[in-house]
């Protein structure tokens, strides 16, 4: 069973990372922000030091997508079109729930370059491969040298990102577009990059 004050420490840690920036968070704070006493010392009961629940909350995020790859094999349901269609809402929900650690990395990225580098390579690496191999898969063999999944993978992936930023970070929907109308185009145009038919 998950530890509850842990997985408080955790969320209200990333929180006030994100609001007040690394610095400007005490030990007290994120204590009384998790409802503990401020200043009794009851976080040091789960984290060695605030560096040590950074490196928890990446490391919790890495095991939300490892268990999110884990279930990939579910994604055949032998319809494309579907399949992307739970790609696409699958990531932009991910991204929502990392949106506190997104917002860390963004704004910790020099102080904790390690950690961030790791953040980046585990979570966002791991993504691309896996969409790199699954579209090379999914898409048919017609012999074309011209589809270059790796560059397919990051155009797409990137564009699922920036919709995010835009709309969770920024609070803005570029041109009105809401998720139902980008998750359809997303997966429209995508099928038409790999050429494969609807």
């Amino acid at each position: 069973m998950a530890d509850s004050t842990r997985d408080r420490i955790l969320n209200e840690a990333l929180r006030l990372f994100a609001d007040r920036g690394y610095a400007g968070t005490s030990v007290a704070s994120i204590e009384e922000a998790a409802g503990l006493s401020p200043h009794s010392g009851a976080l040091y009961t789960h984290f060695g030091s605030k560096e040590q629940v950074l490196s928890a909350a990446v490391e919790r995020a890495i095991q939300t997508a490892d268990a999110s790859f884990s279930l990939a094999p579910m994604l055949s349901l032998g319809n494309l079109e579907a399949e992307l269609t739970l790609v696409a809402r699958g990531s932009l929900v991910l991204m929502t729930s990392w949106r506190d650690l997104i917002r860390v990395m963004a704004k910790e990225g020099e102080r904790f370059p390690e950690v961030m580098a790791d953040a980046r390579d585990r979570l966002f690496a791991q993504s691309r491969q896996f969409l790199a191999k699954w579209l090379e898969e999914k898409a048919p063999a017609d012999g074309s040298p011209d589809r270059d999944f790796q560059a397919i993978t990051v155009i797409w992936l990137g564009a699922i990102e920036n919709y995010w930023i835009a709309t969770s970070i920024h609070d803005d929907r570029p041109f009105g577009i809401d998720e139902d109308r980008f998750v359809r185009q997303w997966v429209h145009t995508l099928m038409t990059a790999i050429r494969a038919a609807k």
